[in-house]
């Protein structure tokens, strides 16, 4: 089976449009996990994103994997600066929905490729999230919190379901958009999702932003991440994320 962060899992509408001769962008890379992933379908992949840190580690562990046809760079989705024309294909996942001018990165992405290259985006859509199991308040309290935050700062849980009209509205063409779930319903795929959220309860960003803005205490956090704990242990729980996705081509 497929890992969890595989591209197999989170690229698959896009693994078929992929062939040795393809020079990929992956935008927003973070460390590397799908930049990784993907190198073997393609002859080179770029990984860019703004975060200094994760593109240090991402070149640690192509290096450590001994990957040698990634190259990871920092850089601006608004602003790449990679030459116009060049790629083969331009992936943004779960990026446009974390910042606050998707069209211009779609605009920006479509102008590294060659014409009749192919653009993909995928983004988590937060109006299609299932979740049960032990202390269910608890849990989607956390998730409440989350939404609340990306809306404060500019961000949008709900860009998925609007992927085909922002792809149309940068100028690409033959927009396919789609809705798949990613769902974690086994032992060990309910305890990694439990333990990762349990984790987002002492995650800096997470943690300051909520507590500045007054939507949690220390003593909330505390119990949601003790609730989470408490669901990645349960044959009970079970959770699934709706992911939007499109898939065109630059004129």
């Amino acid at each position: 089976m497929p890992t969890a962060r595989s591209a197999q899992v989170y690229a698959d509408f896009l693994l078929p449009h992929l062939s040795p001769e393809v020079h990929l962008v992956d935008v927003g890379c973070g460390s590397g996990e799908l930049s990784l992933d993907l190198a073997p379908h393609v002859g080179h992949v770029i990984g860019v994103d703004i975060d200094e840190t994760d593109v240090e580690k991402a070149s640690r562990n192509a290096r450590q994997r001994g990957i040698h046809n990634v190259t990871f760079v920092t850089g601006d989705v608004c602003a790449l600066d990679l030459a116009s024309g060049h790629a083969d294909a331009v992936f943004a996942h779960s990026v446009l929905e974390a910042i606050d001018r998707p069209n211009e990165a779609l605009v920006e992405m479509k102008r590294l490729l060659k014409p009749g290259g192919v653009v993909a985006a995928a983004s988590v859509e937060y109006g299609g999230l299932i979740l049960t199991g032990l202390k269910e308040d608890l849990l989607r309290r956390f998730y409440s919190i989350r939404e609340r935050l990306w809306l404060i700062e500019g961000a949008d849980p709900y860009l998925g379901r609007r992927l085909r009209g922002l792809f149309l509205g940068a100028g690409i063409t033959d927009v396919v958009a789609t809705t798949t779930y990613i769902s974690h319903g086994t032992v060990e795929g309910v305890r990694e999702f439990g333990l990762g959220r349990a984790e987002d309860c002492t995650d800096d960003w997470y943690v300051g932003s909520a507590l500045r803005h007054g939507l949690v205490t220390w003593d909330d956090l505390e119990a949601m991440r003790l609730a989470w704990l408490d669901w990645s242990e349960s044959p009970t729980s079970y959770a699934a994320f709706a992911w939007c996705r499109a898939l065109g081509r630059k004129p």
